[in-house]
């Protein structure tokens, strides 16, 4: 089975209502896991460990939510030199720190540890247009990536009428 690894946005953590969905969907053709990182948490040391316990797979598929849209992101790069295929699917992804338009605090050290994506490829793209948390539309994208504007706000309240299309696009890719 192909694994599939689901980074959670910030504040969450494996009992999320979407690493719930994405896992009953998921669970007969890929192995599922959440990547839990805390305010706390080692990022960099994190995404070394898990470079090294994936980078001699074949496949692998990376779902990426909010702030942990930008760690799946920092993975598939690393990854892909090696050769591995990956499938990435971001969800409302905070891609550029300076796209944040919240207005609540955001952890420091975690700050630091965002990349500034400046533009996106090769991914599937599930972006809601009510989105109170990021301005998306500073966003540059690739011409290989699928991108489904909902009408939801950050959260994706209602998410689990899209994880028909997310699985689609990794059973086609």
């Amino acid at each position: 089975m192909i694994d599939l690894l689901y980074f959670h946005g910030l504040g969450s953590n494996k009992d999320s209502r979407k690493f719930k969905l994405i896992e009953n969907a998921f669970e007969s053709t890929h192995s599922c896991f959440c990547v839990e990182w805390r305010n706390d948490t080692d990022i960099s040391g994190l995404l070394t460990d898990l470079w090294s316990l994936y980078k001699d797979k074949d496949e692998l598929v990376l779902i990426g939510d909010s702030t942990g849209g930008n760690y799946a992101y920092q993975l598939r790069e690393r990854l892909k030199v090696f050769g591995v295929k990956i499938k990435l699917v971001l969800l409302n992804p905070l891609l550029d720190f300076s796209n944040r338009i919240a207005n609540f605090p955001f952890p420091e050290k975690l700050e630091e540890t965002l990349e500034k994506i400046k533009e996106i490829d090769h991914c599937f793209l599930l972006q809601s247009n009510r989105d109170e948390v990021i301005d998306h539309s500073k966003m540059k994208i690739g011409p290989e990536v699928e991108q489904l504007i909902i009408d939801d706000t950050h959260r994706l309240l209602t998410f689990e009428k899209y994880v028909d299309s997310i699985k689609e696009y990794i059973e086609k890719h």
